[in-house]
């Protein structure tokens, strides 16, 4: 399946093209057999024009259906399916312990290992094609806020925006899109209150439409309460 859709997002300017040819073929064979059923005189030759006439009409409508499903497969199936290949660890930025199974009576518990703090350079930030303009690196934010930058490629897949505490590598997604950004909004009205106050790592992943993610474009945020809090 996946390397299905990868030829589908490949070849589909190929596969318009072909799938068109075959639409037009059908179209003129149907108007022929129109004109000959206008003109058929005896009951075989109208029978006979009937049917190509029919087959004219289903072909068109299958050539139609199948652009349509190479245009779904390719716009947004394939770069669905590419972020569910390419998942993001997610934490609880809330500090709400979660519910799990409780540990058996008298059996230690492993002592998890530290996670390392995520490493912010710029690295990762193209200008114009993979970055992050607003807010800046450092930049103090509260309630509801754009963020803007640009993620673009010429073999562009999705995008995704990630959040996580400066102080663990755990990012958490708080947006992903199939459509490129040219200096533009890349998550609008974004409630910074769903999050608690602190300092945070803002870090931006493109990945390409063959599924691989290019290095990120990391800035460092401090997410403030509210005014009225």
């Amino acid at each position: 399946m996946p390397g299905l859709l990868n030829f589908l997002q490949t070849y589909q300017t190929l596969i318009y093209l072909f799938l068109g040819a075959a639409f037009l073929l059908y179209a003129l064979r149907g108007w022929r057999a129109w004109r000959r059923l206008q003109n058929a005189i005896f009951g075989l030759e109208r029978e006979h024009a009937e049917e190509r006439l029919r087959q004219s009409v289903w072909g068109m409508g299958l050539t139609f259906f199948l652009v349509l499903t190479v245009f779904a497969a390719a716009t947004y199936v394939a770069p669905y399916r590419a972020a569910v290949i390419l998942p993001t660890p997610t934490v609880s930025l809330s500090g709400t312990p979660g519910t799990g199974t409780p540990a058996t009576a008298g059996v230690p518990l492993e002592t998890p290992t530290p996670i390392p703090p995520p490493r912010v350079n710029t690295e990762g930030c193209v200008p114009g094609k993979v970055e992050i303009t607003q807010p800046p690196s450092g930049h103090t934010i509260s309630g509801e806020v754009n963020i803007e930058g640009s993620a673009i490629l010429p073999n562009f897949g999705f995008y995704k925006v990630d959040i996580a505490p400066e102080d663990q590598a755990l990012f958490l997604t708080i947006f992903a899109s199939h459509t490129p950004v040219k200096n533009g909004a890349l998550v609008e009205k974004w409630d910074t209150t769903t999050i608690p106050p602190g300092d945070y790592v803002l870090q931006l992943v493109v990945v390409d439409n063959q599924g691989k993610s290019l290095p990120p474009c990391r800035i460092r945020i401090h997410i403030a309460p509210p005014p009225n809090s």
